[in-house]
């Protein structure tokens, strides 16, 4: 995975990754208080009742809500060692 930013992610502000949105991060960030951060873009997509818009947001999320994309399929719970996810994300 890549260490140095900016590469492209999962974001699932959640934290139960059952619907995570692409993104982009863009910085790491750590402090005593809140632990490791990552500044991310993402770009998520709602339902108007009558079609479909796009928000796009960025700002500092915790590190345990994003994972790095794997280019065959979306970020699940399955085949992810938490702990390793954290530390590999914060190197």
């Amino acid at each position: 995975m890549p260490r140095q930013p900016p590469f492209h992610v999962w974001v699932d502000m959640t934290g139960i990754w059952s619907a995570p949105a692409p993104g982009v991060l863009l910085a790491w960030r750590h402090s005593d208080r809140r632990g490791w951060e990552a500044w991310v873009v993402r770009v998520e997509s709602y339902s108007t009742g009558v079609g479909a818009e796009v928000l796009m947001s960025q700002s500092w999320v915790p590190a345990a809500l994003v994972r790095p994309v794997d280019r065959h399929h979306r970020a699940t719970t399955s085949g992810h060692r938490r702990a390793h996810h954290d530390a590999d994300l914060a190197e």
